[in-house]
């Protein structure tokens, strides 16, 4: 363990001021052998000062590392605690809820809502629990009749009807009774087929997350403007209530369930009377002015525009379609095209791939940390999020009126860090320059960084924030400390690269419609962090082996396709998806020259390259390896066809004699469950990746361990002779 210089500085002066003056004053006559001895005692001071601080955050639940969890549990008499579910990779769960809890739940066993919280608390999604045997039709006693089972549903309640859809919370908020089951509704033995049962309770899981996007523009399409910067359909969401009671048992305004029609005109209609009721998921602005008031917002197919004295009212109004996550603005009853379109609203998603507003500061300090980057390492000694704190200089992007320390232009801002290391008197060439773009505006121009030797850029999208004082109070932003979370800025055009020997560019957070180029020259590494690039990025040849070091990094992003030049060395892609149907190529990866190494991704289409190595991943088109001698295909899909390394637990087999395939619940990029395996997808793919979970771009999910801890806690708190059977929404 290390600890800080000035940690060590301050131990040394406390140790400093125990001894006489006079010991001092020799000392530094003498050479300071002392003082070098009382620096090293200062340092296991503070060693040991630490490990005891720690000793006593591990006596709780809530403050423990990681690590101490399972000691705890053992206190408690929980036994089968699940295995590490992948907290602190982003895509994980902490077992510290479930340990927490755990005297909680046996005070309450056998009740609904327990079985409700352990599920939470164990997979961390949202969880309804259904007591199914309540939603039997029976004939009953005229004398007792059971209005809170009707047999016989009305057509004219259109609210029940769309409860009723399976298609929504995966059927679990039905008013409706249904006809009894005989078939088990354990998954397990029958596939959960007999669901309605006299003895059976569901529990319908909800693996999705809800993000709030705002002051975001809405893009303009040919006859309508859409939430999705792509212009792709994406259902509304509204965001979740938070639970604060095991007693509660979940309902609709607790789930990440997409935002029915009718629920957001009930939300206008209370808002509009100025009652009480659900929060407004959605707000728009046209032209720049604040928000429509309530009646000005109009829900597409169950109400007509706004009118006074059988007019349509003065001014703008806005239909809203919450299904395909489409606006219809209109102007005193006419549809007009506004200057520019912003809303508030939320939308959803499985995993944290690609661009968003969620918090990405842990992809961003992985990304740092795996960058080859090593201009001012010799400046950073605390580790990766340390970078953020300690940088050559800083540019805030957005738009609007300039201030000091704002730029008005990503080009602008990239033009003053040119500007930044031709000037030799400020000394910033080998260090790492931010650029930071701090709202979610889009920036209709192409962009071009180029990076002089042993120097990074860092273009993300972030906030710049003050430290947070102890009387609660929070300073004016500081140059160089970022928060990378809460935006989603698009790049309408290209983004071109040019370095020279050793240098970097680190993009994380943008939305890019359109390709990231490197240009010929000698670009030590390019990473694609967070990103959402919906052309390719391609990395062009030139003369005398152009980009000869190059090493390019996909984490976490969603990308057209990689068109990378022979002379590339090596491909790293983690945790992403390579789609060609957004850049409308050909192939997902060429890169004949290149090492390609793959880990928790899926690939549409096919693939080349010259040595492979791929891990836990869906190549979902014929792949195509040079040199089959080097690397490995583990725990992975590979098409029918493909001619790869030798390989290890991959499905299909080389000798198969019929060939399997995956199947997704959504292939289309706006989908929350884009590209989500569908449960008819073959179990050998669905739990044929490492340790069990699935392949793909979710493998870092742990989905499938998941739920088989929460089968395994649940199982104590199930009431005797009932059944249970988990789904997913």
């Amino acid at each position: 363990m290390t600890t800080s210089p000035a940690r060590r500085a301050d131990r040394t002066a406390y140790l400093e001021g125990l001894l006489p003056p006079h010991v001092i004053e020799r000392d530094a006559e003498t050479g300071g052998l002392l003082r070098a001895l009382l620096e090293a005692v200062a340092g296991e001071l503070a060693v040991v000062e630490d490990d005891v601080q720690r000793l006593y955050d591990s006596w709780f639940v809530e403050t423990c590392p990681e690590w101490v969890v399972p000691y705890l549990a053992d206190l408690v008499g929980l036994v089968g605690l699940p295995g590490d579910l992948g907290a602190g990779t982003g895509g994980g769960v902490s077992r510290r809820a479930v340990v927490a809890n755990t005297v909680a739940y046996r005070k309450r066993k056998g009740t609904v809502a327990v079985i409700e919280q352990v599920v939470r608390d164990v997979t961390g999604w949202p969880t309804r629990a259904v007591e199914e045997y309540r939603l039997l039709a029976a004939t009953t006693h005229v004398n007792h009749v059971h209005l809170e089972r009707p047999a016989l549903g009305s057509v004219r309640d259109a609210a029940s009807a769309e409860l009723e859809s399976p298609r929504l919370a995966g059927g679990s908020l039905t008013r409706f009774a249904h006809t009894g089951e005989v078939r088990s509704i354990d998954p397990g033995a029958t596939g959960g087929r007999g669901r309605f049962g006299i003895r059976g309770i569901a529990v319908v899981v909800f693996p999705a997350q809800v993000h709030d996007a705002t002051k975001v523009p809405a893009r303009r399409l040919a006859d309508a403007w859409s939430v999705h910067p792509l212009g792709a359909e994406a259902p509304l969401f509204a965001v979740p209530t938070t639970e604060e009671a095991i007693e509660h048992l979940a309902a609709e305004s607790d789930l990440p369930v997409p935002l029915r029609p009718r629920r957001l005109l009930a939300a206008l209609v209370a808002a509009r009377a100025g009652l009480a009721g659900e929060t407004l998921p959605l707000a728009v602005s046209v032209e720049g002015d604040g928000p429509l008031a309530p009646e000005r917002i109009r829900v597409c197919g169950l109400e007509d525009l706004a009118t006074s004295g059988g007019s349509p009212l003065s001014g703008w109004q806005v239909m809203v379609d919450a299904v395909r996550g489409l606006l219809h603005p209109h102007h005193d009853g006419v549809p007009t095209d506004p200057a520019a379109l912003h809303l508030d609203h939320a939308y959803g998603a499985v995993a944290d791939v690609g661009a968003g507003t969620f918090d990405r500061t842990l992809g961003h300090d992985t990304a740092l940390a795996a960058d080859p980057f090593t201009g001012d390492l010799d400046r950073i000694d605390e580790g990766a999020g340390a970078v953020r704190d300690r940088v050559g200089a800083q540019l805030l992007v957005r738009t609007g009126p300039a201030a000091p320390g704002v730029e008005v232009s990503i080009s602008d801002a990239l033009g003053e860090v040119a500007a930044g290391w031709a000037d030799a008197a400020r000394r910033l060439v080998g260090v790492t320059q931010v650029v930071s773009v701090a709202d979610s505006e889009t920036y209709a121009a192409d962009l071009a960084v180029a990076v002089p030797a042993e120097s990074r850029v860092v273009l993300v999208a972030a906030h710049w924030r003050g430290r947070q004082l102890v009387n609660g109070d929070v300073e004016a932003p500081v140059p160089g400390v970022y928060a990378p979370e809460g935006l989603r800025p698009h790049v309408l055009g290209d983004v071109h690269v040019t370095g020279e020997r050793g240098a970097s560019v680190v993009l994380d957070g943008l939305v890019v419609e359109g390709d990231v180029v490197v240009e010929p020259g000698a670009l030590g590494s390019l990473t694609v962090s967070q990103c959402t690039v919906a052309g390719s990025v391609r990395v062009l040849s030139g003369a005398g082996g152009a980009n000869r070091e190059l090493t390019v990094a996909i984490r976490r992003s969603l990308v057209g396709s990689l068109d990378l030049a022979e002379t590339v060395p090596e491909v790293v892609v983690v945790d992403s998806v390579v789609d060609p149907a957004l850049a409308a190529a050909t192939v997902a990866v060429e890169a004949p020259g290149a090492h390609l190494d793959v880990s928790g991704s899926t690939l549409f289409g096919d693939v080349g390259c010259r040595w492979l190595e791929v891990t836990s991943s869906i190549c979902d088109g014929t792949v195509t390896v040079v040199d089959r001698q080097i690397g490995c295909a583990r725990f992975s899909y590979l098409a029918p066809g493909s001619r790869v390394p030798r390989r290890f637990r991959c499905v299909p087999a080389s000798d198969a004699a019929t060939a399997i395939s995956p199947s997704y619940l959504s292939t289309q990029p706006g989908s929350p469950f884009y590209p989500s395996l569908a449960p008819s997808a073959p179990v050998s793919i669905r739990h044929g990746g490492e340790f069990g979970s699935e392949m793909g771009v979710h493998h870092h999910l742990r989905r499938p361990q998941r739920m088989d801890a929460a089968r395994r806690l649940v199982a104590p708190y199930v009431p005797a002779g009932m059944q249970i059977g988990m789904f997913g929404s």
